[in-house]
């Protein structure tokens, strides 16, 4: 009766230290990570992963609650960074537009436009119809 009211009640220290740390810290460290936190939060993802490293450091001394508490931290602080690094990488993607290298260099014009395949293909078409040749047709 007392293992399941342990269980229960208080979570005993292991079981949730592997859910928190474990799964939740460790896998907002991860998705953090994937959203490139080491190059636009680089002080909240450090932490994070300082504070999973101390989390998994307690844990090996049996100090669960004092793991919990860093498992705590650095999924806060991954969560934090994750945030921080998908809001920079859409301000940047917003802004982001094409800045001539010179003074005199002009935009590039859209390729491929619908209308401008539909002509160049009437234009192949009529040219192999008088046996020219063309930069498709050698």
């Amino acid at each position: 009766m007392v293992p399941i009211a342990c269980f229960l009640f208080t979570g005993c220290g292991p079981v949730e230290y592997i859910n928190q740390v474990g799964n939740r810290a460790a896998s907002a460290v991860s998705a953090a990570k994937l959203a490139s936190a080491e190059r636009y939060a680089p002080y909240e993802y450090t932490a994070a992963e300082a504070y999973l490293h101390k989390a998994r450091e307690e844990a090996g001394h049996a100090e669960y609650e004092d793991a919990i508490d860093y498992g705590h931290k650095a999924e806060e602080f991954a969560d934090r960074a994750r945030a921080i690094a998908i809001q920079a990488m859409a301000k940047e993607a917003a802004s982001a537009h094409y800045q001539p290298k010179t003074q005199n260099e002009e935009p590039a014009v859209p390729a491929n436009d619908a209308a401008d395949d539909a002509a160049a293909a009437a234009a192949k078409q009529r040219a192999r119809e008088r046996g020219e040749k063309t930069p498709g047709n050698p």
